[in-house]
């Protein structure tokens, strides 16, 4: 992976209209409604961009799938603590 990329995106874009699908959108403000917040939108090399979400507690980590659905136990490597992922 390029790391320039890592540099050049905002984890969370400005446009997420635009970038993330209908059924990522509704579920996207279906889990903000239930106390989970965006942490960053996955998009190198992806077909489809991944939102990542953080739950309530601060802990828990999901994804938000290209048909919408949520998943609360993703295959998906972080790097850092979820505890201390930072939130724009």
């Amino acid at each position: 992976m390029d790391n320039e990329n890592r540099n050049k995106n905002k984890p969370i874009p400005d446009d997420l209209e635009n970038i993330l699908n209908p059924l990522q959108l509704i579920t996207l403000r279906n889990a903000e409604n239930e106390g989970w917040e965006l942490c960053f939108v996955r998009r190198e090399g992806l077909e489809v961009p991944v939102p990542v979400i953080r739950g309530a507690d601060r802990k828990a980590i999901a994804v938000i799938e290209k048909d919408g659905n949520f998943n609360g136990y993703p295959k998906i490597r972080i790097r850092i603590n979820p505890e201390t992922l930072a939130i724009p």
